[in-house]
């Protein structure tokens, strides 16, 4: 439209006069910035995702899009790392209510939850993005400070390797991916702990996280803050089930496409019924000095209150509706090498297809 319309103004214009000509030329000068503006103007912004993996692709845009989408004017953030916002991280929440946003913040179940609402459509998204950059920079200092504990206690630089497991290990038949963790400071700390409780035996139990925790399990192990169930009946510690299925049942899909489990080695030693409330574990007898070593509730669930009594050993990447699993495990189970460990957890499969 611009260029025609300058176009015809040139035409007009034309002569052999100097003067004439150099109006001209600016006329076309003109046109052609305004339709490249134009042109420029026919695209949206866009984000271009660059990822190490298909799924964590997968989870960047699932992520933008629920933080991104402008169809609500309400956001909710659950992450138990809220409980470490600081007095000045509590401040910058206060600006956001001043310009007219309410910010709420509630724990529920063990759950730490944060409800902005209010304002445009934009105003809120803009805040929930703020929030979950302050939580990104509060794990950060998180992961570096228990990162400096373990270096500062063994005197020696930290490392940890998350290797692909092969797939002809028939145990992963039905998960898309699986890593096996390697990290010497947590398998040191990890021993210690079985000698001080006098432990030479461990349990392979399970826990599911949520996507962003992957990296933070795989350098300092478990925390509670990490993977709270979806209701910590039996106290407020790090649970861990001994099937995936009961693990379905702790911790409730909430239509991820992808879902992740850490397999551990856990130190149970002296456990004890769990109760709701319990921050650490009962006292043995009547000295209230000597505790039990963790509790459990009934035979799947166990809960610990140090998560240096855990080892990450996998991170598991478990793909729902993945076509011809079924067809992998029945050509397993018509061979007879389907190993004992999958037959018993193999319910896994019919509830993540």
């Amino acid at each position: 439209y611009f260029t025609n319309l300058f176009f015809s103004l040139g035409v007009l214009l034309s002569s052999n006069s100097t003067r004439t000509w150099k109006a001209y030329s600016s006329a076309m000068v003109l046109a052609s910035l305004l339709s490249d503006l134009t042109e420029l103007f026919r695209f949206s912004p866009q984000i271009s995702l660059v990822c190490p993996s298909e799924e964590s692709k997968h989870e960047a845009e699932r992520w933008l899009k629920n933080r991104l989408s402008t169809d609500s004017h309400s956001v909710t953030i659950n992450n138990n790392f809220l409980s470490h916002f600081s007095d000045h991280d509590h401040l910058q929440l206060a600006v956001s209510a001043e310009k007219g946003l309410i910010v709420e913040e509630f724990f529920s179940k063990g759950h730490a939850c944060l409800e902005i609402n209010g304002g445009s459509k934009e105003e809120v998204a803009v805040a929930g993005l703020k929030v979950e950059a302050m939580l990104c920079k509060i794990q950060k200092e998180f992961i570096r400070e228990e990162e400096h504990g373990l270096q500062m206690l063994f005197n020696t630089e930290l490392s940890h390797k998350r290797k692909p497991v092969e797939k002809s290990n028939v145990f992963f038949i039905e998960c898309s991916k699986s890593h096996l963790l390697e990290n010497a400071a947590l398998k040191a700390m990890f021993d210690m702990k079985k000698k001080q409780l006098g432990s030479s035996s461990s349990k392979t139990m399970f826990q599911r996280i949520p996507a962003q925790f992957c990296e933070m399990v795989s350098r300092i192990g478990f925390h509670a803050e990490c993977a709270p169930p979806e209701d910590p009946k039996y106290g407020e510690g790090i649970y861990f089930s001994s099937s995936i299925g009961t693990a379905l049942e702790l911790w409730r899909e909430k239509g991820e496409e992808y879902l992740y489990f850490v397999e551990a080695e856990v130190l149970l030693g002296n456990s004890a019924k769990g109760e709701r409330g319990f921050i650490l574990p009962p006292p043995v007898g009547k000295d209230p000095n000597i505790l039990c070593d963790s509790v459990y509730g009934g035979s799947d669930v166990s809960i610990i209150f140090s998560g240096y009594q855990a080892l990450p050993k996998y991170i598991i990447t478990c793909k729902k509706n993945s076509p011809g699993a079924w067809q992998h495990i029945w050509m397993y189970i018509s061979k007879g090498s389907l190993p004992k460990c999958v037959c018993e957890h193999v319910n896994i499969v019919l509830m993540l297809l």
